[in-house]
């Protein structure tokens, strides 16, 4: 059997040694990305010692999946990113096959994360155990040597224990808990919930929520948190049923309001709602700013789909959303930008030719509008008849054709618009209505100039 040569070490050397062969040709401008090499998840957002930390899934060598490490960076403003040593490296037996997804929370003026070990048996079985880590500095990271401090042996019979994975941290009342994504055996997506007293020795709480048939069969990357005393949770199921406008992605990203029930420690849930409506939003993660705020930011891209810049040879491929900020207002939950980040697009005008730039666009009927060439262009605006707002890729020479069994090149949201506030970067857009109440997110690798008309 080959023996496991990753290390933190090893991965940084060569992230020194190669970043300077990505081809930057798509590779954006104000969105987050790596070095080099592959990410997904975001994982470990906080706010930590007056800057944001972001980690994040990261393949280093290659730009696809596969040796999973926890990249990371750090930001004052969200908007400047400072790349830092990787975090995490799959160097442990609990670990051994990938650093997968989880979180982070601030305990005493240490960095704690909990992540997901992956470990494939010889038979090619999968477990799937949760580790801890620690720093005091907030850049080099220490394994604890009570990993794994959960195995699938805490959980009920209910529950595959092979699907374990993506801890999601928080603190209650002076306990701590973990939201952590299963599959239940009905073949539906759950969420457990682990609690501890000190983050090393946890135990199983509860199943928090258990899903419907048709609400996928695994979900993935969960989160709780509140925002202005009303409770979310936010899974990403996979084989959510497509419903009209809804879940047209096969893997998708949910808002699910509600409240929890402390005494049975179960989520209740009242609705559920696709976070965004576009082709590219998946796994998004929050975490609390300075003010309080609640901050969300999401992996631009889903399962299932071309990679294309790594079939190009670029030696990168992945890229963060744009951070927002969740709002209440009434029974609607905004995602708006943070100032600084919308500051940092300079404005542009319909004519104008644009690689990076944002435009504001008030509604007074049906609109389209394109986004790039007469041979290779996005289109996007709003149907008033419909009261649709849309993106539509047909017209890209890229296209994006996935695991679903029906087209996924138009993507709509159901809203009666006013205004729709559009960002756009290298090889990304991103189109706000009405300050945040339905958000479209997606990629686009257009050849030659972007024109907006």
């Amino acid at each position: 059997m080959e023996k496991n040569t990753h290390s933190v070490e090893r991965a940084n050397a060569y992230i020194n040694n190669h970043h300077t062969e990505v081809n930057l040709e798509y590779k954006p401008e104000k969105h987050f990305s790596a070095p080099i090499g592959w990410i997904n998840d975001p994982n470990g957002f906080v706010y930590f010692k007056g800057e944001y930390h972001l980690f994040y899934q990261y393949n280093p060598y290659d730009s696809v999946w596969g040796s999973l490490h926890w990249g990371h960076a750090k930001s004052k403003d969200l908007v400047n990113w400072e790349h830092l040593p990787v975090a995490l490296a799959p160097d442990k037996d609990y670990d051994k096959d990938g650093c997968f997804s989880g979180s982070a929370i601030v305990k005493d003026d240490t960095l704690w994360l909990m992540y997901t070990g992956h470990i494939v048996n010889e038979d090619g079985s999968v477990r799937q155990v949760q580790n801890m880590a620690y720093s005091t500095d907030g850049i080099h990271f220490e394994k604890v040597e009570q990993n794994p401090v959960a195995t699938a042996d805490l959980l009920p019979d209910e529950v595959i224990a092979n699907d374990f994975r993506d801890p999601k941290i928080f603190e209650k009342d002076g306990r701590y808990y973990s939201v952590v994504a299963t599959k239940h055996k009905d073949g539906v997506g759950c969420i457990v919930l682990l609690g501890s007293d000190d983050l090393l020795d946890w135990q199983f709480e509860s199943i928090f929520l258990k899903g419907e048939v048709h609400q996928g069969h695994v979900w993935e990357c969960p989160d709780y948190f509140e925002v202005d005393g009303q409770e979310y949770l936010i899974v990403s199921p996979m084989r959510y049923q497509k419903d009209g406008n809804d879940f047209v992605n096969i893997n998708s990203n949910i808002f699910v309001t509600g409240h929890v029930d402390w005494d049975k420690k179960v989520f209740v849930a009242d609705s559920f709602k696709e976070i965004d409506h576009g082709h590219d939003f998946y796994a998004a993660q929050t975490t609390q700013g300075p003010e309080g705020e609640r901050v969300m930011i999401a992996w631009m891209h889903t399962w299932g789909r071309p990679l294309v810049t790594n079939d190009l040879g670029h030696k990168w491929y992945g890229i963060m959303t744009l951070p927002r900020v969740l709002k209440n207002s009434g029974d609607k939950l905004l995602q708006t930008l943070p100032q600084a980040v919308e500051e940092a697009f300079t404005t542009v005008a319909i004519g104008q030719e644009v690689s990076v730039g944002k435009i504001s666009l008030p509604i007074t009927g049906t609109s389209t509008y394109r986004l790039g060439n007469n041979e290779d262009y996005l289109e996007f605006g709003y149907d008033a008849e419909r009261e649709e707002v849309f993106l539509d890729r047909s017209h890209l020479i890229i296209q994006f054709s996935g695991e679903e069994e029906w087209s996924t090149k138009h993507r709509s949201a159901s809203v009666k618009a006013s205004l729709i506030d559009v960002f756009i970067d290298k090889n990304s857009i991103e189109i706000f209505v009405n300050k945040g109440e339905e958000s479209l997110t997606s990629t686009c690798y257009i050849r030659g100039t972007k024109n907006l008309r």
